[in-house]
């Protein structure tokens, strides 16, 4: 178990790093919606996938390698790269509620006017419309909302890594390997 929380926590850390490198260089403030802050916020959420996915592998495969017999069905490794996904999903979704509550608790409002440019640039909406599209986005931009989102998106996008790592490093038992399948 001890396996699985470290590389949860390493998973966790690089998530607080990603929204820590994005609020500190402006990106979820005054240069919100910037084509640099577009290009950045992409390659950033590209290079942090994968680097979750190499945690979330080389996690299930230190898991296998610490059994005696080096083995791990696709059931065990899938197991093991869920728990690791959990616990960096909490630390991640505790630290998700902090971050847009005290470090940066404005970046709602920084999102609506961001919006609001945008619409009026385009004039698609009614005064009317924009006001209702203001009330919804509070409510999804509000930490404990941000919070549960960030969760449910780690536990999506680790589900989908866990599957993959563990049909990548699981191995049979020697014993089972050597036994002819029946005819």
């Amino acid at each position: 178990m001890k396996t699985k929380i470290t590389y949860g926590l390493l998973i966790a850390l690089v998530g607080i790093a990603v929204k820590l490198v994005a609020f500190l260089l402006g990106f979820e403030t005054d240069k919100i919606g910037t084509t640099s802050a577009t290009i950045f916020g992409t390659v950033l959420g590209l290079g942090s996938l994968v680097l979750i996915f190499i945690l979330v592998w080389f996690g299930v495969r230190a898991v296998r390698d610490e059994k005696p017999d080096k083995c791990l069905t696709f059931g065990q490794g899938f197991g093991a790269g869920i728990i690791i996904v959990l616990v960096a999903a909490v630390i991640g979704a505790i630290y998700t509620f902090i971050h847009y509550s005290f470090i940066n608790p404005d970046f709602a409002e920084y999102t609506i006017a961001l919006t609001r440019q945008k619409l009026a640039e385009t004039g698609a909406r009614s005064e009317q419309a924009a006001e209702m599209a203001e009330k919804v986005m509070h409510i999804m931009l509000h930490p404990a909302v941000m919070a549960l989102s960030d969760f449910i998106g780690r536990i999506f996008w680790g589900a989908i890594f866990s599957l993959i790592a563990a049909a990548i490093v699981k191995r049979a038992p020697q014993s089972a390997a050597q036994v002819p399948p029946p005819l």
